[in-house]
Formats: structure tokens, C-alpha cells, sequence
């Protein structure tokens, strides 16, 4: 009988244990949270000369992925063209940005990742460059 109490009592702070750890490292990126993400493409560090910007979203990745899980045409806000994902948890994430800078008359697109720490509004610059 002592053995089935201690294999009892070992077997739930084995479960205890694994749902704190889960619920402290438990930052899956994607839909479901409260913050927004205000994605401005740059190039040059001028965002003013792009058009037709365009910014895609992946979540829980790092590095350039396969496919992404949304997208979002930029559209002026204060004179910015601005991409704006809303409803995000926190996370890690990667954005990639496209479109036409009118003072090189080329296409340009790039990306980088982002964690995302805190559920707040949050704005990120999005570096492209010309494509070869």
C-alpha cells in the first residue's frame, strides 16, 4: 500500500510539474491575444517612396518560412504606409515586407523576425531592399 501512495504522489507531481512549465514557456504567437502590430516597410530608412506595400505574417518562426499565416496591404496612416495585424498573442513571429520604391523605380522586399513580449500596441519597421 505505501508503494501505490508513493507511485500515486510521484505520478501527480510529475503532472503538476509539467503543467507549470507549460503554462510558463507557453508563448504560442498567432491569434488570440491583445496585441497589435503596426508594420512599416523601409528602405533606406525612408518609408515615404513605396508603394503598393504589402507585409506577410508567420508565427512561432524565426527564419524566412515556407508559407505564411496572413497578410496585410499597407495603407497610409499619418503619411506612413502602414500594415496592421491586430488580436496577436505574444510570441515569435516573421514578417516579410514587398513593394515599389518610386525613387529607384525598382521592387523591393525583405523581412526580419520579431518577438513580440508584451500584449501592447507595438510599431516595427520592416527593412526591404531592390531585388536583383
Amino acid at each position: 500500500m505505501q508503494h501505490m501512495k508513493t507511485l500515486l504522489f510521484a505520478s501527480l507531481a510529475l503532472c503538476t510539474a509539467a503543467s507549470c512549465s507549460r503554462k510558463e514557456n507557453d508563448k504560442t504567437a498567432g491569434k488570440g491575444g491583445n496585441a497589435t502590430l503596426s508594420c512599416v516597410p523601409k528602405h533606406h530608412d525612408v518609408y515615404k517612396n513605396i508603394l503598393n506595400g504589402k507585409i506577410y505574417i508567420a508565427y512561432n518562426v524565426q527564419d524566412i518560412p515556407s508559407a505564411y499565416n496572413d497578410s496585410a496591404d499597407c495603407v497610409v496612416v499619418d503619411g506612413v504606409p502602414t500594415a496592421t495585424f491586430s488580436g496577436l498573442k505574444t510570441g515569435k513571429y516573421y514578417l516579410y515586407g514587398t513593394g515599389f520604391d518610386t525613387s529607384i523605380t525598382k521592387a523591393v522586399k525583405g523581412g526580419l523576425s520579431y518577438e513580440i513580449k508584451q500584449e501592447t500596441s507595438l510599431q516595427v519597421t520592416v527593412p526591404v531592399t531592390e531585388t536583383h
